[in-house]
């Protein structure tokens, strides 16, 4: 019986397991690449507490170098620190707002940030190199030179945002101050702090803080992550190329909508075309048309019935009734009754518009009526003779209900 190597179990099960399988192990690589990232600045600065606690407990300075310095050391003289870059800054007034205060707080951490912009109300003066020994701070550069002992020192103030110590005097003078690397800033503010604090017989303080930042970090140690199995992945993957499916879907589906609306935009209906009389005042204010019915076969041009809705015709007059239709004149406008938007004729005739008259018109169009009567119809007379002039009468309708035209009584 032969051994399965985990490759080939993988490549034989499902293309669901395969995926979440490899998602687990890059899962686990990523998270391993993590953990070893941030272990490794872990030790680093571990390494530079540890080294910082035997400097603060037992550094004394050297006594090299002594040649190729802004100033000519001692002979009691040491050097703690020696900057070969360093910029001079300046406070624009005797009195700046939001600079830190002096104090031995802050000398063995570095700024938050690794920007170089300097506070508002600081400038920068010149730039040289900077020596830091156990009497003084002097800086020379190509234009100026500075020097601060440390009994006219109020003591250090190192920025919390910027690779910046401010040294406040005494007397109250011009505020100044060092700009330095960032690579070199935890340095110097440690041994410039340091030689202060030897100075001034407060070195226990330093050694305090060193001891107490080294116990804070042995306790943030990194812990390895916790590994993930198949199990763990998101019930949906997250693939390219059901990215790239689901971003063509969705373009097709775009495209399908804009054609199908191109489509139909169209019109939909026959075209009503209406003939505009040569009054301006019809194109100022216009009048609702009114629709003329077509000639039905049999009958004179100038004269015709009016059809009910389903196509029959309405009941016709006989003898002098037809007579009297065709010597009366036609109704006013006030009789003729609008048709209804929802109705339409099957083959309509070009509609037209009469001319408005001179004076102000009546209102051609009934008020909207109640919602519980029908849009279609209209109250019928009280005088049977007045309703059958009124369906007798040549109206210029397509279409008109048969209830509102009863037969003639004989």
């Amino acid at each position: 019986m032969t051994a399965t190597s985990p490759a080939t179990i993988r490549d034989s099960a499902p293309a669901e397991s395969r995926w979440r399988t490899t998602w687990s192990e890059r899962e686990n690589d990523r998270r391993r690449r993590a953990y070893d990232a941030e272990t490794a600045a872990w030790l680093r600065r571990h390494d530079q507490l540890v080294r910082l606690q035997i400097e603060a407990a037992s550094f004394l300075g050297c006594t090299q170098p002594r040649t190729g310095l802004p100033v000519d050391l001692a002979d009691d003289e040491v050097v703690y620190r020696v900057l070969p870059t360093a910029e001079l800054v300046e406070a624009e007034a005797r009195h700046v707002t939001g600079l830190p205060t002096p104090g031995l707080a802050g000398a063995a951490t570095g700024p938050d940030r690794t920007d170089r912009a300097l506070p508002r109300g600081v400038r920068s003066v010149d730039t040289g190199m900077a020596v830091v020994t156990n009497h003084r701070v002097a800086f020379g550069g190509r234009e100026q030179r500075r020097e601060w002992t440390y009994p006219d020192l109020v003591g250090p103030a190192h920025h919390p945002h910027a690779p910046l110590t401010l040294l406040h005097r005494t007397d109250g003078g011009r505020l100044a101050g060092l700009l330095v690397p960032d690579t070199a800033a935890v340095n110097f503010r440690f041994y410039l702090t340091l030689a202060f604090a030897t100075a001034t017989g407060c070195r226990a303080a330093v050694a305090a803080q060193v001891d107490d930042l080294l116990d804070a970090h042995r306790q943030a140690r990194p812990v390895p992550p916790p590994l993930v199995v198949p199990a763990h992945a998101p019930l949906v993957a997250r693939r390219p190329d059901r990215r790239v499916a689901t971003v063509t879907a969705l373009a097709t589906l775009a495209f399908g909508t804009l054609t199908a609306g191109a489509v139909d935009a169209g019109p939909t209906g026959p075209t009503y075309r209406a003939q505009v009389g040569s009054s301006p005042a019809v194109d100022a204010a216009p009048r609702p048309l009114e629709l003329t019915a077509p000639p039905i076969p049999g009958e004179p041009a100038g004269g015709g019935t009016a059809a009910s809705v389903t196509g029959e015709p309405a009941p016709r007059a006989t003898g002098g009734a037809g007579r009297h239709r065709s010597t009366r004149p036609t109704p006013p406008a006030s009789r003729r009754i609008p048709v209804p938007p929802a109705i339409a004729a099957p083959t309509p005739a070009p509609p037209t518009i009469a001319p408005p008259p001179t004076t102000a018109p009546a209102p051609t169009t009934a008020p909207p009526a109640a919602p519980s009567a029908p849009p279609t119809t209209a109250p019928p007379s009280a005088d049977p003779g007045n309703l059958l002039t009124l369906c007798l009468d040549p109206l210029e309708l397509p279409l008109l209900d048969p209830l509102l035209c009863p037969t003639p009584s004989p």
